[in-house]
């Protein structure tokens, strides 16, 4: 099902009216029901449809064939989770490390397995969909959000947060990624599971934080005032 290239991930027609934009969410959120029975090899344009209740030739107005709406159904789910990545970084700006890191495991972990039955299927999708492009420019904005709020730290400072925003964020997706390839814990309950990986991520990166740290008199955001 691998498109030859990088399918457009934006709708054919922008929705610039409240009608249209119901229309696409309608679509997507069908096209997530009919993917979480029938699977990504499976799914018709005509099944997703009709069960957002339009017609063929509406979704086709949106977008051109199967493969660009299941892309733009995966980069809308990884942009949701980017923007609570984003947002949390933001609110976090001049608080503690300790705060930085357990505020973000916890908005992290909560984005991604929110819905693990959704976020599992877009997974697998996104292999069959080459979703490189796509986590590759998520990957790049949190990588953003979190060095900007690392630079804001209370007391601290690091003499490369680039590095440091990478390994914290790669520290917390090896055990989402074994969650959502069906590596978690045998009988695990993934609520429980969730919040006890939070609180574990918030514990190492918080430490991981404090050790490459500088300790300064004043917050970042002080000193570059």
């Amino acid at each position: 099902m691998k498109p030859d290239g990088p399918p457009p991930a934006t709708p054919r027609k922008t929705p610039q009216q409240a009608r249209s934009r119901v229309t696409i969410d309608a679509i997507f959120e069908a096209a997530l029901q009919v993917l979480l029975l029938d699977g990504g090899r499976q799914l018709t344009t005509t099944r997703v449809a009709e069960r957002a209740g339009v017609s063929v030739g509406t979704l086709y107005q949106y977008f051109q064939n199967k493969q660009v709406l299941l892309y733009a159904v995966l980069e809308r789910h990884v942009d949701r989770i980017v923007g609570t990545v984003e947002q949390t970084c933001l609110a976090s700006h001049a608080r503690p490390l300790d705060v930085m890191a357990r505020e973000l495991a916890k908005a992290y972990v909560g984005a991604k397995m929110t819905d693990i039955e959704e976020a599992q299927a877009l997974y697998r999708l996104s292999e069959d969909l080459d979703g490189r492009e796509v986590f590759a420019k998520a990957g790049a904005r949190m990588h953003g959000a979190v060095v900007g709020m690392l630079k804001t730290a209370q007391n601290a400072r690091f003499d490369d947060p680039e590095t440091v925003a990478f390994v914290f964020l790669n520290s917390m997706t090896g055990p989402i990624k074994a969650i959502l390839e069906n590596r978690a814990p045998a009988g695990a309950c993934y609520e429980t599971l969730a919040s006890q990986i939070a609180e574990q991520m918030a514990t190492m990166c918080g430490a991981y934080l404090q050790c490459v740290a500088q300790t300064t008199d004043a917050p970042a955001s002080e000193k570059a005032a």
